[in-house]
């Protein structure tokens, strides 16, 4: 039996929201295969390249769900669906974790690229008719807590290579937590019904009040996602971190994402409307002193600017986008 869930009349913690969120953090599992790419790189005796393949897999993972999910969501419905996405995310993690060699890996990240877009795909709505106009805070606490998981993988993961110990252990475990917890609290939810007036159609999709605010929708999420995945590979190889250490140090990006988002409402206070414009300015400005810092202190500062920078774009993009697009 699944407990009714009302649409509350200001933003709080309820049960549905902890579910978002907790699916948010089984994204994250998906996404942090980029704190392993070198050890995989070594294990394999792989290229750059062919390592770099896992990021491009879960984004045609992305493409796929991406042309295919509105149909699926038309017919099965959002729960199925959500279901549907969990299950890719956590056996594309597992397939990461365990195969025995890169093209099943590959095959992993594909799959958890799959689950993430239809997650990324539904879940805004999902969030919007539940908590109305109060939207743009429930994005961005929703979107915060994955900032903690982002920390535990890179932590947790970090002290294992920094031990000696195996990747692959920790992986799965905080996958399979995380797994877990949203079955557990999202198992008794009932969704709200998604509302569509007519057939699914990209008529519209060119139109300023859709394409513009679809496009910074695209660009934060290429900021967030970009940062997140390659991180731990850049402060290792570029910044010569260690592998226990790059993770550990990663991590900050993770901390600023969560607090930044835990304190979006002093910045739109302090910014109003043009917050999002004022976040991409920092994320070049702190992608910028990545780049160009000569040790590894001054990139890891850089990184910790660009979390700050990019935290409040992903929920505040998607906000416009549903009041602009109606």
């Amino acid at each position: 039996m699944t407990t009714q869930v009302e649409a509350p009349t200001t933003f709080r913690w309820d049960r549905l929201t902890y579910s978002s969120a907790l699916g948010y953090c089984l994204l994250v599992a998906g996404l942090s295969v980029g704190v392993v790419l070198s050890e995989l790189r070594d294990e394999f005796g792989i290229s750059g390249v062919v390592a770099a393949l896992h990021g491009s897999t879960f984004g045609i993972g992305l493409l796929f769900a991406g042309v295919f999910g509105v149909q699926l969501v038309d017919r099965v419905g959002r729960r199925q669906v959500l279901t549907i996405s969990a299950a890719c995310l956590a056996g594309g993690v597992v397939l990461f974790c365990i195969g025995p060699s890169w093209p099943i890996t590959l095959l992993g990240t594909a799959f958890s690229g799959a689950g993430g877009a239809l997650l990324v795909m539904v879940m805004p709505g999902l969030i919007s008719d539940h908590h109305g106009e109060h939207r743009a805070a429930a994005f961005a606490a929703v979107n915060g807590a994955p900032g903690i998981a982002g920390v535990a993988f890179s932590l947790v993961i970090g002290g294992a290579l920094s031990a000696g110990w195996s990747w692959r252990p920790p992986y799965l475990i905080l996958t399979g937590v995380f797994t877990l917890a949203l079955v557990v609290v999202a198992h008794p939810v009932a969704l709200p019904d998604g509302e569509r007036h007519g057939a699914f159609s990209l008529r519209h999709f060119f139109d300023r009040d859709v394409l513009v605010p679809w496009a910074h929708i695209v660009n934060a999420v290429l900021a967030e996602f970009t940062v997140g995945i390659w991180a731990v590979t850049y402060l290792r190889e570029v910044g010569h971190a260690g592998a226990g250490l790059a993770p550990i140090l990663a991590s900050v990006f993770g901390v600023m994402m969560f607090a930044t988002r835990l304190a979006l409402p002093v910045l739109l206070r302090w910014w109003g409307e043009a917050t999002i414009s004022y976040s991409f300015v920092v994320i070049g400005a702190g992608a910028a002193v990545m780049c160009f810092a000569p040790n590894l202190a001054g990139k890891t500062v850089g990184l910790v600017i660009v979390g700050f920078g990019g935290a409040p774009l992903y929920p505040l993009t998607v906000n416009r986008f549903y009041q602009r697009s109606g």
